[in-house]
């Protein structure tokens, strides 16, 4: 099974303190990961080749390294809610809606 890893995950590795990630041929690094990597200090190693000297170095702790303060999940807040006469609503809700009911209909007279 192949690994994937982006740069939001090469963030959550340095800083979680990892310094060096081994990439096999089962591991696929998108181009900002490996960005990520070298920008944060994280050495990507190949199995089976001798550490580099930059890696055999204890780095200094990930609370060192300011990571970008990222957003995450729903940015826009809550959506606002149309308020909707009780006539508004009985009329179908505008033109639109009508070509949509009209559709609608005609794909049940034809069984789709």
């Amino acid at each position: 099974m192949r690994t994937f890893y982006t740069g939001s995950d090469i963030e959550d590795l340095a800083a979680s303190g990892v310094r060096q990630l081994e990439v096999g041929s089962s591991v696929s690094l998108t181009d900002a990961a490996r960005e990520r990597a070298e920008e944060l200090g994280v050495v990507l190693v190949t199995p089976g080749s001798a550490p580099t000297a930059k890696a055999a170095t204890p780095a200094a702790p990930a609370k060192s390294v300011p990571l970008p303060s990222k957003p995450r999940g729903c940015q826009h807040g809550p959506m606002p809610v149309a308020k909707v006469s009780h006539s508004e609503a009985a009329t179908g809700g505008g033109p639109m809606v009508d070509q949509l009911v009209k559709a609608v209909s005609a794909l049940n007279k034809r069984g789709g």
